[in-house]
């Protein structure tokens, strides 16, 4: 009786020590990537400095109607129990997303005003500004038939605080010497409770799915997969807004400096309380990923496997129409990541491996150069940019990236 029990309690051992079925992964992820802001400008923001002129019309004159800022800090740990035709995995991932979209004219309209532009309509339609901040928690399972495997995964995200301003269509008009201006604007705007700004508040929970498909087909593996299509609910504490408004400010004619008072603009039209809110739950969609890629082996001596493919984001503004064809492409053209090309491949070395990509597209919609090096077989280590041309280009430098994983098996 004891040899057996003895011999129940030692059996997981014996097959950790035969299979090497545990992995133990930890990845850390820092991005930061524009279209057309520069690293002098960012820096003087961030950090004080002077903002020339240069500098204002330089961004301003980055051939990009759309101006897109988006950064991602992720850091995640994960255990996946791997067999001959199955796995099950477990994760948990902190994640800070940022995301802005806004015009070429909005930026006139901040760095220079609207005296220079009397006359013209400064058109900042579609401009958006999205922040979150959430955990997590994810359980994936796997399993391999034949030439085919098939992964699914659900997600539980503990939601900490959302905030976001969206402009969908938006305009000012400044007459000629300035004898009015006509305003146009409809904005949604939702934010979470502030009352509690602490790191790991919990203001909403959502969910999120995973799946993903290899087809080997001998001389090339085929991969689809969809991750992380989900939303979270904010509680009924969060603050929504709604408006939509038109309004025409003639100025204001005094004829008594000393006789200035609320009356005086009272008889102008001009609108105190245009802007109404109110405590609401809301629904925000986190950014999903679609990925299509063909891999397969080269006959070269050191390039010895090759994977191309392309990448798209989906990510709605808002919960505003029912699932169709529509709400698809809807998703697609709010995320303002537009579809990234890319290849890679590997670099064999003596003592470690060089993982070079090359991809074009994306939040920057440039081409991108990309290298890590991977150090390790049974337990990796590896280090990259997807950013390495923007570490030569100094004060031009439009992204930074950095990321790391570490990765133990037994």
């Amino acid at each position: 009786m004891m040899k057996r029990l003895i011999l129940l309690i030692l059996l997981p051992y014996t097959l950790i020590a035969q299979e090497n079925q545990y992995n133990i992964t930890w990845e850390s992820n820092l991005l930061f990537e524009s279209n057309g802001l520069h690293r002098a400008f960012l820096n003087s923001m961030l950090f004080g400095g002077n903002i020339t002129d240069v500098m204002k019309s330089e961004w301003i004159a980055s051939g990009n109607k759309n101006n897109i800022i988006n950064s991602n800090i992720s850091n995640g740990l994960s255990i996946t129990y791997n067999s001959n035709k199955e796995n099950i995995g477990f994760s948990f991932t902190d994640v800070n997303i940022l995301n802005v979209s806004f015009t070429d004219d909005l930026l006139r309209l901040a760095f220079e005003g609207n005296f220079h532009h009397q006359g013209k309509i400064l058109d900042f339609s579609g401009t958006s500004i999205r922040a979150n901040r959430f955990q997590q928690y994810k359980v994936t399972y796997g399993r391999a038939r034949k030439n085919l495997k098939i992964n699914g995964g659900v997600s539980y995200l503990a939601g900490n605080h959302h905030l976001s301003y969206l402009i969908e269509n938006g305009s000012l008009y400044t007459a000629p010497l300035g004898t009015y201006l006509d305003v146009e604007y409809s904005m949604n705007a939702f934010i979470t409770d502030t009352s509690n700004l602490s790191a790991f508040t919990n203001n909403g929970n959502g969910v999120a799915f995973d799946f993903s498909t290899d087809i080997d087909m001998q001389k090339y593996q085929i991969h689809f997969s969809l991750s992380n299509l989900g939303f979270i609910m904010w509680n009924t504490s969060s603050v929504t807004l709604a408006t939509d408004s038109t309004f025409s400010f003639q100025g204001t004619e005094v004829d008594d400096i000393f006789n200035f008072n609320d009356s005086v603009l009272d008889a102008n039209n001009i609108q105190d309380d245009i802007i109404k809110t109110k405590n609401n739950p809301f629904k925000s969609y986190i950014p999903a990923t679609v990925i299509l890629s063909v891999s397969g082996s080269t006959e070269f001596k050191y390039l010895k496997t090759y994977n191309a493919g392309i990448i798209a984001k989906w990510q709605p503004y808002m919960d505003n129409t029912l699932l169709s064809f529509s709400k698809i492409n809807q998703g697609f053209r709010e995320s303002n990541y537009k579809p990234l090309y890319y290849i890679h491949s590997v670099f064999n070395t003596r003592y470690y491996d060089v993982l070079p990509s090359l991809s074009y597209g994306g939040y920057s919609e440039n081409t991108q150069i990309g290298l890590a090096i991977s150090k390790g077989k049974k337990n990796k280590f590896v280090i990259g940019t997807h950013h390495l041309e923007d570490v030569f280009n100094g004060d031009k430098a439009e992204a930074v990236s950095l990321y790391f994983n570490i990765q133990i098996k037994f």
